[in-house]
């Protein structure tokens, strides 16, 4: 899947998530926790970047990391591979 952005060297193109507005039991989620949420979709990977993660894997990434991008009127965000923590098993 191509979107137009290629990263270069150990870059990885992470399609932020939107967090919901409510949990499954119902309560409503404040901004601020929203703003909180580090998941997201790997959309591209750098030649140089680690090999544990591919495009279409789920992820858990730093709070602070890599530089936002907004593109086609989607949020993503361009990173370090090193700033992945954790890949998100379905």
């Amino acid at each position: 899947m191509s979107i137009g952005i290629e990263p270069l060297g150990e870059m990885v193109l992470v399609q932020m998530e939107a967090a919901p507005e409510k949990t499954q039991s119902g309560l409503l989620l404040p901004e601020e926790a929203r703003e909180k949420m580090t998941v997201g979709l790997v959309i591209a990977v750098g030649p140089d970047a680690s090999s544990l993660v591919s495009a279409g894997d789920r992820v858990i990434y730093r709070q602070y990391s890599g530089t936002k991008i907004e593109w086609l009127g989607l949020e993503y965000l361009l990173m370090k591979s090193e700033d992945l923590q954790a890949k998100v098993n379905d």
